[in-house]
């Protein structure tokens, strides 16, 4: 999908078959309140309000007198500035088979903005200008700055400077994770200590901006003022101090003297520098009952958004009362982003744009059902893209059965590098489909839950044997334990998955036809399409995959079982890596060109009762000595890695590389039914990877991937192979690697 995308739909019929839809068209069984930026009326078109606050009042009025048809809340062309979250409840949600809708007016673009416009400039010194901001402060602070529509950099020393602790363990203690100490030089009694941050970390999966509580400057001693993810000394840039303000387009917030200081790239500051002013713009929230039979439990219902712009919510701030999600990528139920959903059912959000904002840009935290967001465009998100939140382990499982469909979403985790296009965490039931995720620093989907690894103390507590006793993280981890819902878990044997899983509640989602590329552009030890610790029934099909900088194409990681793979399309073009597999998986019929497959290696491993079967890998040119079709690490599984076509240019040297690998399974029969042979691809450089009658592969079981089905890869208006070339898909630029 492209930014020129319509706005206006046609027909738009929501999965559930619970409303319909109508985009751009006015109904004349639909009451019609309009809004405009300046307006000073009465809602009428002709004379509109003057705010959103306004017109949601007229909506709670309307419902209260008896209006059960549709309403629509037209928004004018303009930007709409929030003086505080617009929180929309059940009085402004529609009964069964109504809709509220908040809808862009024909040819409008109207913007919904979280922002204040900075004015009253003066000049500071060495063309850095200054303005008052004494309202930021404490929960207004703000940690981005926009020129516009462009994020503007934060002052950052030039150097990353190295922090130590005194950790001896991969979880350490909760002081080792408050404590640093530093060489001497790296800090100074700078007069805005509390508004410094430092940014970075030594995992490769997990960067993190860390406030200054306190410094012992004489003694190279400091403390965070929150605890960083893991015990981690590692390099660390020192942000938002004033000594290191010599860029063009930087600035510095010194919110106890309450000035703002820039250096403009022009000379002189714009008349559209905007500072964000809320954490998040719009919730639609009903009433929230957080226990396991959440009788009090009342969702707001028939809310949907289309043709709406959404920018300026601040960076993600990070609490003492957060509780992360997986690697704290990011914090469950948090009032952070630009449209958040929270005890809410059958709402939709179509052709809507969220774009320049600090943290998220859609979230569905907690009870959310049957909510749909589709053919959006999501782009220089600070944070996720879209995040699906529900209950940590236990038996509370309220969110599911959503739809993600026909987004486009790119230029995510431009401030938190580790965020991902979409993240379904502990969200089951639903259909992540045709969507295209790109340019990112991290990964592209993820679905997961909680490992087991968390549950060591009470594993410990109730006497329960496991392997986890070297995974005992502190009291006060904000990484997942706090979500666990300990009161409804009831375990007798640590190690049985099967008892675990009823608390996973990852379950049942689909994951097909998204366009996943140019991924893992920063940070190490991830995927395009990964998970960890779901539920049963995960289903990863018919996905096309290119340009992965690092790691594997998809990835089934620890406590990850029972998923299946299936017709994915995977082009290792500047990596090899097609699929690393850990636990009880199946993988069938999948195309990998130009890489191969291979096993898990820290935590658990690959299951030997896994299936990996009648998948087709394809190099184009010769194996390098260092690669393999396979690495050694499969070689556990039995039986169900059988059925493969393996093929390269040279096929001797393909039937040498197939003979090791028998060699290196015999014991455990694995692909004694595999064949090295041209699969006989219809026209690989044309884009077609259907079979021809003859090929050997139909003859064991591969099912094609036939033209229709790549058609349909990617957003329905802009399809993975409209944009094929031979020369760049079917290319392999693999850096050099040991051999395996």
């Amino acid at each position: 999908m492209n930014k020129t995308f319509i706005l206006n739909l046609a027909l738009v019929l929501t999965f559930w078959g619970t409303a319909t839809l109508f985009s751009g068209t006015i109904f004349a069984n639909t009451v019609s309140i309009y809004v405009a930026p300046r307006g000073t009326g009465n809602g009428t078109k002709l004379k509109p309000f003057g705010s959103l606050e306004k017109a949601k009042d007229k909506v709670i009025s309307l419902r209260k007198g008896g209006q059960k048809g549709n309403i629509d809340v037209i928004l004018m062309n303009g930007v709409y500035y929030l003086p505080k979250t617009l929180i929309l409840g059940r009085d402004v949600g529609a009964p069964s088979g109504a809709t509220t809708r908040f809808v862009a007016a024909p040819g409008a673009k109207p913007l919904i903005s979280g922002g204040k416009v900075i004015s009253g400039w003066k000049q500071y010194k060495d063309n850095i200008w200054m303005a008052k901001v004494p309202w930021a402060k404490g929960k207004a602070f703000f940690h981005c700055l926009y020129d516009g529509e462009k994020l503007l950099p934060r002052a950052i020393s030039t150097e990353q400077f190295s922090v130590k602790n005194e950790a001896t363990s991969y979880c350490g203690t909760l002081k080792q994770r408050y404590e640093f100490s530093f060489e001497p030089g790296t800090f100074k009694k700078w007069d805005n200590m509390q508004d410094i941050e430092l940014y970075g970390g030594q995992k490769r999966w997990v960067k993190t901006y860390l406030p200054i509580a306190e410094l012992d400057l004489e003694n190279g001693k400091g403390r965070w003022a929150i605890p960083a993810t893991y015990s981690m000394g590692g390099r660390y840039y020192i942000e938002n101090c004033l000594e290191y303000l010599d860029q063009p387009g930087e600035w510095v917030l010194n919110s106890q003297k309450g000035i703002l200081y820039y250096k403009p790239k022009s000379g002189t500051p714009g008349k559209n520098i905007i500072a964000p002013m809320l954490d998040e713009l719009v919730r639609v929230e009903g009433v929230t009952d957080t226990s396991l039979k959440g009788e009090r439990e009342k969702p707001a219902e028939g809310i949907a958004f289309e043709g709406i712009y959404f920018s300026h919510a601040d960076r993600q701030k990070w609490e003492l009362t957060d509780k992360g999600i997986q690697h704290d990528w990011t914090m469950w139920d948090k009032e952070s982003g630009l449209l958040r959903f929270r005890s809410a059912r059958n709402c939709s959000v179509t052709s809507c744009y969220f774009q320049d904002s600090g943290s998220d840009a859609v979230r569905l935290d907690l009870y959310c059902q049957n909510i749909s967001v589709q053919n959006s465009y999501i782009t220089r998100m600070g944070g996720v893209g879209i995040v699906l939140c529900g209950y940590g382990p236990g038996k509370k499982d309220v969110n599911r059965n959503n739809r993600i469909s026909d987004n486009h979403i790119t230029q995510i985790g431009t401030l938190f590098a580790h965020s991902c296009g979409i993240f379904v965490w502990q969200s089951g039931h639903n259909q992540i489909v045709n969507n295209h995720i790109e340019d990112l620093p991290y990964m592209g989907i993820v679905i997961s839950g909680v490992r087991r690894r968390f549950f060591a103390k009470e594993f410990e507590r109730r006497g329960l044997k496991n392997r986890y006793t070297r995974w005992l993280f502190p009291d006060g981890t904000r990484e997942l334990i706090g979500t666990i819902r300990w009161d409804e878990i009831h375990l007798k044997d640590a190690e049985d998955w099967k008892a675990f899983e009823p608390y996973m509640h990852s379950r049942n989602n689909l994951i097909a036809y998204n366009e996943i590329n140019d991924c893992m552009k920063v940070l190490g030890d991830g995927n395009a399409i990964y998970t960890s610790s779901q539920g049963y029934g995960n289903v990863i099909k018919y996905n096309v995959v290119y340009d992965l900088l690092q790691g594997s194409s998809i990835r089934t990681d620890d406590d990850s079982h029972y998923v299946t793979l299936t017709g994915n399309l995977v082009f290792g073009t500047h990596n090899p890596k097609g699929i690393s597999l850990k636990g009880l998986n199946i993988a069938t019929n999948n195309i990998f060109i130009n890489c191969y497959m291979e096993g898990g290696g820290a935590g658990n491993k690959v299951d030997p009762n896994a299936t990996i079967a009648r998948n087709i890998l394809y190099w184009l040119d010769n194996l390098k000595p260092e690669y393999n079709f396979q690495d050694s690490r499969l070689k556990i599984v039995g039986k169900g890695l059988d059925y493969n076509v393996y093929y390269c240019k040279d096929l001797a040297l393909a039937k040498r590389k197939l003979q090791e690998l028998l060699a290196q399974n015999k014991t455990k029969q694995a692909d004694h039914n595999s064949i090295t042979a041209d699969p006989m691809f219809v026209d690989i450089t044309a884009g077609n990877f259907d079979l021809k009658r003859k090929s050997p592969a139909l003859k064991l079981g591969i099912k094609p991937l036939t033209p229709d089905i790549v058609a349909k890869m990617g957003c329905l208006d802009d399809p993975f192979i409209k944009r094929w070339d031979p020369n760049k898909f079917l290319r392999t630029d693999h850096p050099e690697r040991r051999k395996k």
